[in-house]
């Protein structure tokens, strides 16, 4: 059985599309910038015991122990399955099509403002 997204595919949407402004911007999930940390709400225990690795594009939940990329945090807070999930990230790259992915992803690494 072949497939239905390729490996490369997933790769970029996992690490391309900056964990942070997709908890901020597309799943708006609570969050603030406390001690130049970006926090949010964590979907799974509720709690603000959480943190972005810029340089990873991975969100960690310290209270519950949960690791997040993208796929997963979408698939957390909306409900969807794997597929649906690529597949609501794929649109959001399809809704700004003249930005290439590299350009989402210009604040990872960097630390936060």
């Amino acid at each position: 059985m072949k497939n239905r997204f390729s490996s490369r595919e997933l790769f970029e949407l996992r690490n391309n599309i900056p964990v942070d402004m997709l908890i901020r911007d597309q799943l708006q999930i609570p969050s603030k910038i406390r001690d130049g940390v970006f926090r949010f709400l964590c979907p799974v225990c509720n709690e603000f015991q959480t943190a972005v690795n810029p340089t990873t594009n991975l969100a960690r939940c310290f209270r519950c122990e949960k690791n997040f990329n993208s796929i997963d945090l979408v698939m957390e807070v909306r409900g969807h399955g794997f597929k649906d999930s690529v597949q609501f990230l794929k649109n959001l790259i399809e809704i700004a099509p003249t930005q290439p992915l590299a350009k989402l992803a210009v604040g990872i690494g960097r630390p936060m403002v």
